[in-house]
């Protein structure tokens, strides 16, 4: 029995070597994808490859470069190699077929000739071999189907999947995951009980995930509690959507509220609001790149802590006797609860609660719904420059996706007017020296946020100069002005509920409402 046990313990050794280091490299790359020209009309297999070449040379400089650094593991974009905006015809010249890797293993470097029109996978498995480096990258995957086996087959005879793929040291394909939560992605099916998606390591187990799939609670959620991940990957094209869902500022909250360490790599094309990649980690930025004024993409390339798996423990707003301090019905018995600078905007779609800074420091608290928002702040003094106000919204978003929220934000407003509030802004003066905001959140899904500027440029807090824990979030001494900080939180329990039924009708109405009120 215990020669038995050696043996595996030596077999064991072998495919995974023993390493005492703490930390492995990881790298991702924010890449300014190069777009064929045409994206509407199907064109032949070699002219797609031509677009996608031209994009793998790109990142093979960048796997060499990685290499030189010792790189560990590499993340690529989503929609890296061919953009997005294809009709579903369109794409179908940029798809391969890949297999399922664990049932029918695969290294195509070794093997390029098992599969045929697989020169992509063939290409990245080889940058992963000759590189000796885990690589992350998004393709598109077709798997072909057949109507009287599958009534759910497409009429076109194959489904289509925005897909990731992981290849090991050796350029092994070792994960295979198709994206389940499209956004407008109507060239792309969704897959059919899509299963969670891990990879082993030397230094880790991993999940993926992609892009949207962040918003939703399967696959991210299923990946951290039922597979204890605390490494993710993620390919995306995020556009950023100020104020509360930049791709650097949502990300990085991402990684902080589920205490994980996130790799994002998104595309880069600031013209369009594509940009901001970066390598998170629970106590924040380690580093992360956001730069509109260049049309050049950048590898980032940090050592990062190995977490030990397992389940998180979330940070959830308040306790219970705080919550009755800041309890709706309390709120409303002040006398002066209702005052002319509390007043409604719409922050990207959503109508929140807002009530507006008034002094250099204060304490304010605003409900809406069930939800009430507790703010203790300080500034440098300069306020007067800048409106700021702080909001509260507990309801279903339903501007570009649809999904249950709960959000405390503190935002600089456009302009300074009340209408303004919500406003895509990266324009600010002010230093806040102290901010502490809470809430009673009936989630314990709540991703903190703090979004700085410098000349317009946006920024992230250092380590060290916030945290959050079950009080809340604390900032102190912050070294840029602030544009927002905001507790922001998904009830996946109720994206289902009898509220769904709110149409973009009433979106409409509260707008026009808005309009009348401030026409008047």
């Amino acid at each position: 029995m215990m020669a038995e046990s050696n043996i595996g313990l030596f077999i064991l050794l072998i495919h995974f070597p023993v390493t005492l280091s703490k930390t492995f490299r990881g790298a991702v790359y924010e890449h300014a994808v190069i777009l064929p020209e045409e994206r509407v009309t199907k064109v032949s297999r070699d002219v797609a490859l031509r677009t996608m070449m031209q994009n793998l040379m790109v990142y093979q400089s960048q796997a060499n470069i990685a290499r030189q650094k010792n790189v560990d593991l590499l993340v690529f974009p989503e929609d890296g190699l061919y953009g997005m905006g294809f009709t579903r015809a369109a794409i179908e010249p940029y798809l391969e077929y890949i297999p399922d890797y664990e049932t029918d293993p695969w290294n195509p470097c070794e093997n390029p000739v098992k599969y045929p029109s697989t020169e992509v996978q063939f290409f990245l498995s080889c940058l992963a071999k000759n590189n000796s480096l885990y690589i992350v990258a998004n393709v598109g995957d077709k798997q072909l189907c057949n109507k009287s086996d599958d009534p759910k087959c497409p009429v076109d005879g194959h489904y289509q999947y925005n897909t990731n793929v992981v290849y090991d040291k050796t350029g092994k394909l070792v994960a295979k995951y198709h994206k389940v939560n499209l956004f407008y992605e109507f060239q792309f099916d969704n897959p059919v009980n899509e299963t969670l998606v891990t990879f082993d390591t030397p230094f880790g187990k991993f999940g993926t995930f992609t892009c949207f799939d962040i918003l939703f609670h399967d696959p991210a959620m299923r990946l951290i509690e039922e597979k204890g991940i605390r490494n993710i990957v993620f390919p995306t094209a995020w556009m950023d959507a100020l104020p509360l869902l930049a791709a650097v500022q949502f990300h990085s909250a991402f990684a902080a509220g589920m205490k994980i360490n996130f790799l994002t790599a998104n595309i880069h094309r600031p013209r369009s609001k594509f940009q901001g990649s970066g390598i998170y980690t629970p106590l924040g930025a380690l580093d992360f790149y956001y730069n509109d004024l260049t049309d050049n993409g950048k590898l980032l390339i940090k050592d990062i802590d190995i977490l030990p798996e397992g389940q998180t423990k979330h940070a959830r707003n308040i306790s219970s006797k705080e919550n009755d301090q800041y309890s709706e019905s309390m709120i409303h018995t002040r006398s002066d609860y209702k005052k002319v600078h509390q007043f409604k905007a719409l922050v990207f779609g959503d109508l929140f609660n807002f009530e507006s800074l008034l002094n250099d420091s204060g304490i304010i608290t605003v409900c809406h719904n069930r939800l009430c928002c507790h703010l203790e702040y300080e500034s440098n003094g300069a306020m007067n420059d800048d409106l700021f106000a702080f909001g509260a919204f507990d309801g279903l978003h339903t501007f570009e996706g649809r999904y249950y929220i709960q959000v405390c934000a503190l935002l600089k407003c456009k302009h300074n007017t009340h209408h303004s509030c919500g406003g895509p802004t990266k324009a600010s003066r002010t230093v806040f020296q102290n901010i502490h905001i809470a809430g009673n959140f009936e989630t314990n899904y709540i991703f903190p946020e703090i979004l700085l500027t410098n000349q317009e440029k946006l920024e992230l807090p250092p380590i060290g100069k916030w945290r959050y824990n079950e009080s809340g979030l604390d900032m102190t001494g912050l070294d840029y002005p602030l544009l927002s900080a905001s507790l922001f939180s998904r009830v996946y329990s109720r994206d289902n509920s009898s509220l769904r039924c709110i149409s973009n009708t009433a979106l409409l109405i509260s707008i026009i409402c808005l309009l009348i009120l401030y026409l008047h």
